[in-house]
């Protein structure tokens, strides 16, 4: 059986995303090459790909440092989203009690709930969020659950 992992919209932005603001698209891509191969079974909650469009859409009105055009095309990111769309990510569908748990574990934490409902669905598959957002294991509870949240830049160590 393939391992298992949820992969969150910080992550799959940058197999989009390729230019001068993205840092680590080199890890995200082996991510996902072994996510086309087999070798890893992507998970995530229903708010990744309304997350991953989000920031593509930014993308389409932010101008590149260097060139000073859009990073992204509108024709482009619609193509990205279609790519997204086809993607083997097993989305789940929370319950309110799990809606509920995310919450909670928000509130303790001084975390957003869109990022408890990836750690959540970690939890609950007893597997690594995987995420590139370093907030996520900053200034948090000592009971916090950093166990189950991998760090994409750690995947260079």
């Amino acid at each position: 059986m393939a391992e298992q992992m949820v992969i969150d919209a910080s992550v799959a932005a940058k197999w989009f995303l390729k230019d001068s603001s993205e840092a680590d698209v080199d890890l995200a891509d082996q991510l996902l090459v072994a996510l086309l191969a087999d070798d890893i079974e992507m998970h995530a909650p229903r708010v990744f790909t309304y997350e991953v469009c989000s920031l593509l859409t930014k993308a389409c009105l932010t101008r590149d440092r260097q060139t000073k055009e859009p990073r992204l095309t509108k024709r482009d990111a619609a193509e990205c989203v279609r790519r997204l769309f086809r993607l083997p990510i097993q989305h789940s569908q929370a319950s309110s009690m799990e809606g509920v748990e995310a919450l909670e574990l928000a509130v303790d934490s001084s975390k957003t709930h869109y990022d408890m409902t990836y750690l959540r669905l970690a939890q609950e598959l007893a597997c690594h969020w995987c995420t590139a957002d370093d907030n996520a294991v900053k200034a948090v509870p000592a009971n916090f659950p950093v166990d189950h949240i991998l760090l994409l830049s750690t995947l260079r160590d």
